[in-house]
């Protein structure tokens, strides 16, 4: 089976356990306001995605044991974590769009709060709660999947990890545009606390500790930390200069947000000092207009920021795929992730 197939099989097999597993969930809820909200937030989990973190995890177990359908079930506690991770992301980012559609706290104060008294407090509060919640069946998904106590213990403690590494990097993210000399440094340190551990690294390595039969993990830490960074060097660069239907969300949301990505870090250093200056301006604006927009990606392209950044990705991309060749595990699997390697860095959203 080509790669692609395998990876779309897989795909298959997590869309099937997450259906599963939230009318399960929602189904044993007794209390209608409780249930309401776990229905939003099986809504909100199913309605879209690549599901790369649980099929990474997958594939990082069948790296060294063959494939399990237990372990495909615990696989949708690293999705369901994202719906955890991205519920509070948008209510921190103000972020009114996700995948497309309202993004979480959005579409509660449509739904309940329009018009209230506080309600967009009300929603964002409630949002707070419902990530709770999705963070809550990540542990239980892992400990219901019918794998081994052993595994469960060794994947729950291994989720735990990525979910304090991952708040340190949002930590630092959140800080960031205050900081006067946030460097190069800082950002890639960033991305592979918040990126890189949360979205490759993090689930392979969980999904091979959980095979108990993993040899040395360096090597493949190291492709996961490096594909990790790209992921996310070409996410921003998505960001900025991809298709607005496409992406799911504005084009313009990381600039009002004020991130500090690669692209802007590098054109802020090789530009003119009033577009320089320029580029500060629109991450302080928080509202910056077409025209604005406009002129700041030409000065990402015009400074060689935009070509640096996606050379940088296909270095890393390169050293990544280097590292997984030295990396003792089925070959066929290797194979599967050398194209998830590739794809993560050609997708169009």
């Amino acid at each position: 089976m080509e790669p692609q197939e395998h990876v779309a099989g897989l795909k298959a097999e997590i869309e099937h356990e997450l259906s599963s597993f939230f009318e399960a969930k929602t189904g044993s809820i007794q209390d209608g306001t409780v249930r309401t909200i776990a229905e939003l937030v099986r809504d909100y989990t199913l309605r879209g995605g690549k599901r790369i973190r649980p099929i990474l995890l997958v594939l990082g177990h069948d790296l060294f044991e063959g494939h399990d359908e237990n372990v495909v079930k615990a696989s949708i506690s690293i999705e369901i974590s994202q719906s955890y991770f991205l519920i509070q992301d948008d209510i921190m980012d103000q972020s009114p769009m996700r995948r497309g559609m309202p993004s979480f706290h959005v579409e509660l104060y449509d739904k309940f709060f329009s018009g209230e008294k506080d309600g967009k407090r009300l929603a964002e509060s409630i949002g707070v709660i419902a990530s709770d919640l999705a963070e809550s069946y990540c542990h239980q998904v892992l400990f219901e999947s019918g794998i081994s106590d052993k595994q469960a213990n060794i994947g729950d403690s291994e989720l735990s990890s990525i979910f304090e590494v991952t708040g340190n990097g949002q930590l630092i993210d959140v800080f960031s545009p205050f900081q006067k000399e946030f460097k190069t440094n800082d950002l890639i340190r960033l991305h592979l606390w918040k990126t890189a551990r949360y979205t490759v690294q993090g689930p392979l390595v969980m999904g091979a500790r959980m095979s108990l039969r993993e040899k040395n993990l360096d090597q493949l830490s190291y492709f996961g930390n490096l594909a990790g960074v790209a992921f996310q060097i070409y996410d921003d660069v998505l960001g900025l200069f991809g298709e607005q239907g496409e992406i799911g969300k504005s084009i313009k949301s990381d600039v009002n947000e004020g991130k500090r990505t690669l692209l802007m870090l590098k054109a802020i250093e090789n530009s003119s000092e009033s577009d320089a200056r320029f580029i500060s301006d629109c991450l302080r604006s928080g509202n910056v207009s077409d025209d604005e927009f406009n002129r700041l990606k030409h000065i990402v392209e015009s400074s060689g920021s935009l070509d640096y950044s996606t050379n940088l990705v296909e270095k890393l991309n390169r050293r990544a795929k280097e590292y997984l060749s030295e990396v003792d595990g089925n070959p066929e699997i290797k194979k599967i992730l050398s194209w998830v390697s590739d794809f993560i860095i050609r997708r169009k959203n």
